[in-house]
Order: C-alpha cells, then sequence, then structure tokens
C-alpha cells in the first residue's frame, strides 16, 4: 500500500516573503488599474463635460477671433496695394484670404466637433453597474497578463492583453468578458520561488509602486484633473462663461470699427465696379 506523499512546508522566511510578493503584487495591479481608469475613462468624460458646457463659448470665441483676423488681414492686404499705388484687386484679396484661413476654418470645425462628440460620450455612458464591472474585469485581466507583473508573458498573452487593453479603451464591457474567459486557461497562482528571487521580486515591486504612485500624482495634477471640481460647481461655469462672453464682445466691437474702416477704403477705391453696391 503507497503511503500519501507529505506536502512541503516552506521555510517561514520563505512563506513570508513570498506572503508580502503576495501583497505587493495586488498593490500594484490596483495602482495599474486606477492609472488606466483615470487616462482611459475618467479623463476622456471630464473632458467631454468641460466640451459640453464651456466648449460651445469657446467654439464663439474662436469665430469671433478669426472674424477679427481676417478683417485686419483684409485691410492689410488693400493698404499694400494702395501703398505700390495698386487699385486693391478684391477679388484676388478674398482668394487668397481663402488660403491663408483654411487652418483657422480647420481649427472651427475640430471645435465644433469636439463638442458633438463629447455629447455623444455623455449620452452613452456606461450605467454604474456596467462601469463597475468593467473595472473589476480588468483588474482581474492586469493582475494575470500586464506585462510589468508578468514578464515572462508568451507571445498569445501579450496579443490577449492588447486586445484587452483595446477592449477596456472602447468601454466594451462584452468583449472584456469574452477575454476573459480566454484568459482563463492561464494559470492564476504560481509555484513558490526561491527566497533570493522573491528577494528580488519584492524589490523590483516595491520600485515599480513607487513608480506608479508618482505617475497617479502628475496625471491627477494636471488639466482635465485640476478642473473637475469646477465643473461640477454652477457659479464657476457660468462666471467662466461671462469671462469668455466679455472677450466676444470686445472682439465684436473691435470687429465693427475694422468692418467700417475696411467698408470706407472700398468705396474710396471704387470697390463697386468689382462687387456692385453693398
Amino acid at each position: 500500500m503507497a503511503l500519501p506523499e507529505k506536502s512541503l512546508i516552506p521555510h517561514p522566511e520563505v512563506q513570508k516573503l513570498a506572503d508580502d510578493v503576495a501583497l505587493l503584487r495586488e498593490e500594484l495591479t490596483s495602482l495599474l488599474t486606477e492609472a488606466d481608469h483615470l487616462v482611459q475613462t475618467v479623463k476622456p468624460n471630464l473632458l467631454a463635460l468641460y466640451q459640453t458646457k464651456i466648449g460651445a463659448w469657446e467654439l464663439r470665441l474662436l469665430q469671433a477671433q478669426c472674424e477679427n483676423a481676417r478683417l485686419k488681414r483684409k485691410t492689410e492686404l488693400a493698404q499694400a496695394s494702395l501703398n505700390q499705388g495698386r487699385l486693391p484687386d478684391w477679388t484676388a484679396i478674398e482668394g487668397q484670404l481663402e488660403l491663408e484661413f483654411l487652418q483657422w476654418q480647420v481649427k472651427i470645425n475640430e471645435a465644433a466637433q469636439r463638442i458633438k462628440t463629447a455629447e455623444n460620450r455623455l449620452k452613452n455612458l456606461l450605467a454604474p453597474a456596467d462601469s463597475h464591472a468593467l473595472k473589476k474585469l480588468y483588474y482581474a485581466l492586469v493582475k494575470k497578463l500586464h506585462p510589468d507583473l508578468n514578464p515572462a508573458l508568451t507571445d498569445d498573452q501579450r496579443r490577449l492583453w492588447l486586445r484587452v487593453q483595446e477592449a477596456y479603451e472602447a468601454g466594451d464591457l462584452d468583449e472584456l468578458r469574452a477575454l476573459a474567459l480566454l484568459a482563463e486557461k492561464y494559470p492564476d497562482s504560481q509555484p513558490l520561488a526561491p527566497m533570493e528571487t522573491l528577494q528580488q521580486q519584492r524589490k523590483t515591486l516595491e520600485k515599480q509602486i513607487a513608480t506608479m504612485l508618482e505617475r497617479i500624482e502628475h496625471i491627477e495634477s494636471q488639466p482635465p484633473f485640476t478642473l473637475e471640481a469646477q465643473l461640477e460647481d454652477d457659479a464657476w461655469v457660468d462666471a467662466r462663461r461671462a469671462e469668455i462672453d466679455a472677450q466676444i464682445k470686445e472682439l465684436q466691437t473691435a470687429g465693427k470699427a475694422l468692418a467700417a474702416h475696411l467698408e470706407t477704403l472700398m468705396k474710396r477705391t471704387d470697390h463697386g465696379k468689382t462687387f456692385g453696391n453693398n
């Protein structure tokens, strides 16, 4: 009759090191998950919130700046012709302005698109329960597949990790669930390593944790995170809108003066032969 094999009992110091490493792995997993959550979810949501609350005002400011710059440039081109003893060719000037202000129009279109994209994002946010499930799933997959925690990943595991990142960035809960099923074939636990290996792992994890803490602190110290409280403060939002409205009003006043000066210049140079009477 065969005797049952005795299970090996690790040395207490080795077991303590293994426990320390396990706890550090959990902490690093949490930090990696939190950093990605900040960058992939919180940041885009805050940017979207900013666009829906302030973006329309900034768009109107950009349009006013463009209009003023165009009027000023048109006057400069006309005056340059007069300084050379020639009547301004208003058709040619308009053509030149169209070319010179293409980049302005690109900026205006991009600003308008940001507002539209932000509105769509906020309308299609995951429900709180789904958002929690997404983050929980991602945490488990970070622990199993993140290269910082698993330096010996196979090529298949690395490809799976890339798919996990794409699904998480897209907020695709169904895809992340499917990827979690694929990841089940990879073991969660690792054999107990020798003391020297565990000591090195602990040192490496401690450095990684310190680095991640610094990274998260840096992320949260930058916009739009620094505006999070203000965006929830209606008084701040109203004040910011009023500030932009004041800038727009100043530009509109300056624009009227520019337009009046340009109209006088056009009349003086008999612009009617080109464009007809205004």
